[in-house]
């Protein structure tokens, strides 16, 4: 994956070390070019050295093509500044930031962007997010959690695949989808583009076969 971390104090060079031996392609940024030198001698990412609001340095950083921009700066504000440019501007398909405000949080988990509290803040509460945001996550459980809503990030694997195939009657229902920052209804001639968010109904005893007639 390619993944951008705003913010080097000390979570954001812990998780942009493990990123790194994990052999993912990380970009930091940090505004203080002398947090740099807090990173292992064997960290190979690229530094840039500006701030992470700033669209001319999240470009430089590599912003549309990443798969991940994780902004852990030193204050909810601009945490919240940062990841809104990056999903709403750019369109990173995974977005995640810090934030101290409960009720802002909240808000922002709304939106689709994930957020790290004082009391889950850990390298592995992010890499078990990635993870499972990689293919697939239940959103929502309905009733006595017979039918879930899950979202799945559409790969390689599953591109030009009519979107009419990804339903299966009584089972599983494609109900909407995000390409490209926007949100559509799905129509019977449209067919899956790489990246796209699916949100689907899956019921709870189709839940293996709906990850296998997705690719998962």
């Amino acid at each position: 994956m390619k993944v951008i971390v705003i913010g080097c104090g000390k979570f954001g060079i812990t998780i942009s070390e493990y990123l790194n031996r994990q052999n993912h392609d990380v970009t930091v940024v940090d505004n203080n070019r002398e947090a740099f030198h807090s990173f292992n001698e064997d960290f190979t990412g690229k530094m840039i050295c500006g701030f992470g609001y700033d669209k001319e340095i999240l470009e430089q950083a590599g912003v549309t093509t990443a798969d991940v921009l994780i902004s852990c700066a030193s204050n909810d504000s601009m945490n919240a500044v940062i990841a809104s440019v990056a999903k709403n501007i750019f369109h990173v398909p995974t977005v995640i930031a810090r934030m101290y405000d409960p009720i802002r949080a909240r808000m922002f988990e709304a939106m689709g962007i994930y957020t790290l509290s004082v009391t889950r803040l850990e390298v592995d509460n992010i890499v078990e997010y990635l993870e499972d945001n990689k293919n697939w996550r239940v959103i929502r459980k309905l009733g006595n959690e017979d039918i879930q809503i899950v979202k799945v990030r559409a790969d390689s694997s599953l591109e030009g695949t009519a979107l009419s195939n990804l339903s299966v009657e009584g089972k599983m229902q494609l109900i909407a989808l995000e390409r490209r920052g926007r949100s559509l209804f799905p129509a019977p001639d449209m067919a899956c583009e790489y990246h796209d968010m699916l949100y689907l109904a899956v019921q709870r005893g189709f839940i293996v076969q709906a990850r296998e007639l997705l690719k998962l």
